[in-house]
């Protein structure tokens, strides 16, 4: 009989490539589009729920959907409204190096959230690394605020992104095997481009009127670091272990800096290259696991 990775149509390691070549661009769409952060994080998650509607909504039926599991979609695209908006908005305020390295710090938060829910004791090498990986922070923040305030606050809002995208895969992660991932996808997207919607128009960031090279880098954003990376990802974390995909994740922060660099001129400070090798290392840390450690699912 084949085995299960013989039938696969695509290996995981290559999916876990992709993600990672995928996702990086994001942060470079986000500049190239001059739309408002609000504007774009709503496109981006309206875009990717469009796409993926003519392959959820044939095997979506709301009744057949627990009104608990429904609930926690919704905090969980909530908290995905939180994750794009801060973050895209934060590459309005900071360096894409700052901001994508900050935000990579999401690892550590899913770690803190998940072992307060599940009232799991962590292990002290745990918060060795989540020490190690504040003081990251802090040195790539000092060095900002050097610059400017409004480059602080971007790294700030860096960190409120990584806190809410860990708050969604929590909450998520429990309804996932009640629903299929499609489904699921479409759901947190959509629902994450109605508060997007709704907070642009808060804060008065218009919806229409850009020119037609913004609406492509908002397809752009929507197809590539969107489907493909995170698609892929959730591809990958399901047959490979989680400290694999999260070591293959600092590729990221590593891709965009350099592109923000090749592209926008960005420098690549010595306080970026100190404090994100300390964030990797924290994280690292944190999160290495036993050689018997089973493989994780998203």
């Amino acid at each position: 009989m084949p085995s299960r990775e013989a039938n696969q149509a695509l290996s995981p390691g290559v999916a876990l490539v992709l993600a990672v070549l995928a996702i990086s661009w994001g942060s470079i769409f986000v500049r190239l589009c001059h739309a408002p952060p609000l504007s774009i994080a709503c496109y981006r998650m309206a875009l990717a729920a469009a796409l993926l509607a003519p392959f959820a909504l044939r095997r979506l039926h709301f009744s057949s959907i627990p009104s608990n599991v429904l609930g926690r979609i919704v905090l969980a695209g909530a908290f995905l409204a939180v994750h794009f908006g801060a973050w895209i908005w934060s590459l309005d305020l900071t360096s894409i190096g700052s901001s994508v390295v900050l935000v990579s710090t999401q690892p550590l938060f899913s770690a803190l959230i998940s072992g307060f829910a599940l009232e799991e004791r962590a292990p002290a090498k745990f918060y060795v690394g989540i020490a190690v990986s504040v003081a990251g922070t802090l040195l790539i923040s000092r060095a900002d605020w050097g610059i400017s305030g409004k480059r602080l606050m971007g790294d700030a809002l860096a960190v409120v992104a990584a806190a809410a995208g860990a708050g969604c895969f929590v909450v998520g992660r429990a309804v996932r095997s009640r629903v299929s991932f499609v489904t699921y996808f479409f759901l947190l997207c959509a629902t994450a481009a109605i508060f997007l919607a709704a907070a642009a128009l808060a804060a008065r960031q218009p919806l229409t009127g850009y020119p037609a090279r913004d609406y492509f880098y908002l397809a752009a954003l929507a197809i590539l670091p969107t489907l493909v990376g995170h698609g892929c990802l959730n591809w990958a974390v399901r047959h490979l272990r989680v400290y694999l995909v999260n070591l293959a994740a600092f590729g990221e922060p590593i891709l965009a800096t350099v592109y923000a660099w090749i592209l926008f001129g960005e420098p690549i400070t010595p306080s970026l290259l100190a404090g994100g090798g300390m964030i990797a290392s924290g994280i690292l840390l944190s999160l290495q696991p036993s050689k018997s450690a089973p493989l994780g699912s998203h």
